[in-house]
């Protein structure tokens, strides 16, 4: 019989909006949203360029915070957290992976997936160790010591991912990342992140591709800062 506490959501969302003030002009970011994410899910937000999915995700990611409603990671509220709390939190629980890879040239793929590990004080023996580990999750160790520059596109990508991985995360927050790939290595970064779901890994998916947003287990639509049904995200599409 499963336990109450594993009906319980991992991320909470209810009535989050967010305004942008633009000069005399006030922009609509989100409204009204209301979203639970579960442990385990693999949940995809799709829309057009400038439908919200960004907005969406940077307050998922506690890279920005609602103008209005109500945030939940674990229970707790988001909005009780100083600076200091959400950097840790970050750190501690969410793992990015992104369009743009954000590796330093300068550092092997072990040095740069070290990073996060570096950031929350982990000692060196145990911050090779469990780099190691997130790069063999993710199929690249024997390019531990090469340089970023030295590696191909699906490369960095599968790096990035290990940097996501590392500090063994509650949260996936994937935004477009197989935007800068080719098929070929889209294809293998998806069948990544479907394993990691499979070993109990919760991913938030951010595309506006539905054959991307197929390998999630659920899908959501997002237009003008509002969540809407699959029927009427096909409708306003046209």
């Amino acid at each position: 019989m499963e336990s109450a506490a594993a009906s319980e959501p991992l991320l909470r969302l209810r009535k989050v909006s967010k305004i942008y003030e633009a000069g005399a002009q006030a922009v609509v970011g989100l409204t009204d949203v209301d979203l639970d994410i579960f442990p385990g899910d693999f949940l995809a937000v799709m829309g057009p360029s400038g439908s919200g999915k960004s907005t969406l995700m940077n307050i998922l990611g506690c890279l920005d915070v609602p103008t209005s409603g109500a945030y939940e990671i674990k229970g707790g509220p988001v909005s009780s957290l100083s600076p200091e709390a959400l950097a840790s939190l970050r750190n501690r629980e969410i793992g990015f992976i992104f369009q743009v890879f954000h590796l330093l040239p300068r550092y092997t793929a072990q040095r740069n997936v070290e990073l996060p590990l570096l950031y929350a004080g982990v000692g060196r023996e145990e911050r090779s160790a469990r780099a190691l580990e997130a790069l063999r999750a993710v199929g690249i160790e024997d390019r531990k010591d090469h340089l970023s520059n030295q590696l191909s596109g699906g490369q960095k990508q599968k790096v990035a991912i290990a940097r996501a991985l590392v500090n063994r995360p509650a949260l996936l927050l994937a935004d477009e990342p197989t935007g800068n790939l080719d098929s070929k290595s889209g294809g293998e970064l998806l069948a990544i992140l479907a394993r990691l779901n499979a070993e109990g890994a919760t991913i938030v998916l951010v595309t506006h591709d539905l054959s991307i947003a197929r390998s999630a287990k659920k899908i959501v639509y997002i237009i003008d800062g509002r969540l809407v049904t699959s029927e009427k995200f096909r409708e306003m599409r046209g």
